[in-house]
């Protein structure tokens, strides 16, 4: 079950930053080299560039990022499970393949935490190989485990053909599927921490060194270094050109970059995907940021307030900062709001009472509805006597009109009686007289 919520939490979130990235235009300026290319703000889940993002391109090694997904998701306790190397599980691997060293290794047991560490760093084919035929009871079975999570997270045009990234017509992805199996890979535990790692020595092994030199201020003379450089895995192919996949964290504000089919050549020697990478962050920390659009002490309407002498007029107020990721020169012309609520509100009102709703856009991205609020207290200062005779004016006419008329009437009534009393009196009198 919790797996299931994560996933499902996980496809929410992706689709919402799908939806934010067609929505704004960040304008980028960047130049970049590769041939695909996806960046995403984390917080925001918003895609603030990208460049052929859904292009099939080769993955190379960035294929391992799945590897990792379906051993960690098979796999409870990477320590106590070891795994015997089999001379022919990892037969067959060009020489020059990037390998953890495995082959030194063959009948002994090298725990999946040792493996994944080689299957992360050094990109090791051959601990892609091992960790595939024990998880998958097979690396066919393995496979079809990779390309049955790529479909259950959403993606759209991705299938592998084997586990490490090797040349095959049939391995393809695209950089935004490939960021969605990055974000999914990010939620596991323990993977950040792996692939963030510089160099790790398993037991028996040489020290393996990470293929990312964004993360080493030491390699090539740190001229890849980037400090807020967080994993995740290179990869390169000559069908594929240099790949990679990052993600950043600069106080708290993390970003997702693809970079995928970057042109290269030993004689130049110039990994323009990290190039591309390194440019694309300095572009988003230097030009994009939370925006506040309007702050809780922003009158958005103004509400007549009832039984209050000589009338009153209520700010209402957002409840809460409005904000959104934006550029941080963005155009207040394409800030717009829909404000909804009553005309009019009885006293007392209390600050904070909720008086409507105001919806808020920027351009084409629906930044959502927020409560509007009473910025202050207003009392009532009008009797109830007062407020019976003012809201129900005509019926007090007519009761008025109608209790003056019986008054009349009782007059009259009164004055008849006593007239004819009198004329009894008299009657009686002259009656006497005359016996």
């Amino acid at each position: 079950m919790k797996r299931i919520s994560v996933i499902a939490l996980f496809v929410m979130m992706v689709c919402l930053s799908v939806f934010s990235a067609s929505a704004v235009d960040y304008m980028c300026d960047a130049e970049t080299v590769s041939q695909s290319v996806y960046l995403e703000n984390l917080g925001a889940k918003a895609v603030v560039y990208e460049k052929n993002a859904d292009q099939r391109s080769y993955p190379a090694s960035t294929t391992k990022i799945m590897t990792f997904i379906i051993t960690a998701e098979n796999v409870a306790d990477w320590d106590q499970t070891t795994v015997t190397v089999r001379q022919d599980v990892i037969d067959g691997l060009d020489p020059e393949s990037t390998v953890m060293g495995l082959s030194s290794h063959v009948g002994e047991q090298v725990s999946v935490r040792d493996l994944l560490y080689g299957l992360m760093l050094p990109s090791g084919n051959d601990a892609a190989l091992v960790l595939a035929d024990y998880v998958g009871d097979g690396i066919p079975g393995f496979v079809a485990k990779m390309n049955a999570k790529a479909a259950e997270l959403g993606c759209k045009d991705t299938h592998f053909a084997n586990p490490h990234g090797l040349y095959d017509p049939d391995h393809y992805t695209t950089a935004r599927d490939m960021a969605i199996i990055a974000k999914y890979a990010m939620t596991l535990p323990g993977f950040m921490d792996v692939c963030n790692t510089v160099y790790y020595t398993p037991e028996g092994f040489d020290t393996l060194h990470n293929t990312n030199y964004m993360l080493d201020e030491e390699e090539e003379g740190g001229v890849y270094y980037y400090p807020y450089t967080r994993g995740i895995k290179t990869g390169y192919l000559d069908e594929a050109g240099k790949c990679l996949v990052t993600s950043s964290d600069k106080d708290g504000d993390q970003y997702l970059c693809i970079c995928l089919g970057a042109d290269y050549s030993f004689e130049e020697n110039v990994n323009y995907a990290m190039k591309d990478t390194a440019k694309l962050y300095d572009w988003a920390y230097e030009n994009l940021g939370v925006q506040t659009l309007y702050t809780p002490s922003d009158s958005l309407a103004s509400v007549d307030v009832k039984y209050v002498r000589n009338g009153k007029t209520l700010s209402a107020v957002p409840e809460k900062a409005i904000t959104a990721f934006l550029p941080n020169q963005y155009d207040s012309n394409l800030v717009t709001t829909e404000v909804n609520y009553a005309e009019q509100v009885e006293a007392p009102v209390k600050k904070g009472d909720v008086l409507g709703t105001v919806s808020v856009r920027y351009d084409d991205l629906n930044l959502g509805v927020i409560n509007l609020v009473a910025a202050e207290d207003v009392e009532r200062d009008v009797s109830p006597l007062e407020v019976f005779i003012t809201e129900h004016v005509g019926l007090v006419v007519i009761l008025s009109a109608v209790l003056l008329l019986l008054i009349i009437l009782l007059i009259v009534l009164i004055r008849v009686h006593v007239v004819r009393k009198r004329r009894r009196e008299r009657s009686r009198v002259n009656n006497h007289r005359r016996y």
